[in-house]
């Protein structure tokens, strides 16, 4: 089969490599149509000379990528929710994502069938939609975002913007989003933001208040990096707190911090509520328009991962999330 390999820092082949084969009987095979990369933990391994460091922490030569959609080819014994070829998204695998197949475990993911009307590139984008997700519920299903909420959601990578979408789906009343780049605080609004502020500005955690119309009943941190000040001084006591991606720091470390300001640490969740997330994001994406579309700002085919994975790094102004057509589906 195809896949994208990468055999070295910022080198990525398309190799022929053998097919993947289930081992377990509760893993499912995909023949993959469509993927879309991951901006933060895909350029972490692709560009760095010891990707083993990084999640999914495996050496090079590996099958670059985590997010994708297709087919279900062969399933173990006892894969009972899923039949061969069923549409499937899901939360999550750990790389190879970019090839004809891939093998997922239905044990260790958050797996689901979706419709043949599911929008192919939304399919494609929905493991970042599903573990964006998960971090809204508790394990009982309780959304910790309450209809007529206001909700502050800093960050406008494709995570940030997705988050906006969430919120409104789980009932927010008003949403601000918070960022640096021009393009990004234009699509916050094109994503349904009631306002839009740059985190350049002086005094801009003010005009977020004014936006809302007062201080925020969720904060969501999407930048990948520390903002656990400007938080504390945005919110309030009852604020919850929802804490995405990587940070370049030990959340453990900011506890202390962040309750001496009267707030609750983030929770995180992990396989179960991404199921409870799974089956929402599924019903919401059947049953409507997700707006979703607007995170979209590429399109190529597998042959061009690398440049896709080099705009993604290095062309932020322009580039929000890149699908990647592995296979045409059928």
């Amino acid at each position: 089969m195809k896949a994208a390999v990468v055999e070295g820092k910022c080198n990525v082949k398309i190799r022929e490599v053998p097919e993947p084969v289930i081992e377990k009987d509760t893993q499912i095979k995909i023949h993959v149509s469509r993927g879309a990369i991951c901006n933060t933990t895909d350029n972490k391994v692709y560009a760095t000379d010891t990707p083993e460091k990084y999640w999914p922490n495996v050496p090079f030569p590996f099958i670059i990528g985590h997010e994708c959609t297709g087919r279900v080819v062969e399933k173990g014994v006892a894969v009972k929710d899923l039949q061969i070829n069923d549409r499937i998204v899901y939360w999550t695998v750990n790389g190879n994502a970019f090839a004809d197949y891939v093998i997922l475990d239905t044990a260790e993911s958050a797996v689901g069938k979706i419709s043949e009307e599911f929008p192919e590139d939304i399919a494609a984008m929905f493991e970042m939609v599903i573990g964006a997700g998960r971090l809204l519920f508790h394990e009982d299903g309780v959304p910790l975002i309450k209809k007529g909420d206001k909700a502050a959601i800093f960050g406008l990578g494709p995570a940030g913007l997705i988050y906006h979408r969430l919120a409104r789906m789980l009932g927010a009343g008003k949403v601000c989003g918070i960022g640096r780049r021009k393009m990004r605080l234009g699509k916050s609004l094109e994503m349904g933001a009631d306002c839009a502020v740059s985190s350049q500005e002086e005094n801009f955690l003010e005009a977020v208040c004014a936006g809302l119309g007062g201080k925020p009943d969720v904060i969501i941190d999407a930048t990948g990096g520390d903002v656990v000040k400007e938080m504390t001084e945005l919110a309030h006591a009852k604020t919850r707190i929802i804490a995405y991606g990587v940070p370049p720091f030990d959340w453990a470390e900011k506890i202390t911090e962040l309750e001496k300001a009267g707030i609750s640490p983030p929770e995180f969740q992990g396989v179960e509520s991404a199921k409870i997330s799974l089956k929402r994001c599924i019903e919401w994406a059947e049953r409507e328009d997700t707006g979703l579309l607007p995170v979209i700002s590429h399109r190529i085919p597998l042959e061009k991962i690398g440049e896709g994975l080099d705009m993604c790094r290095l062309e932020r102004d322009t580039t929000l999330k890149v699908i990647v057509t592995v296979n045409e589906m059928v």
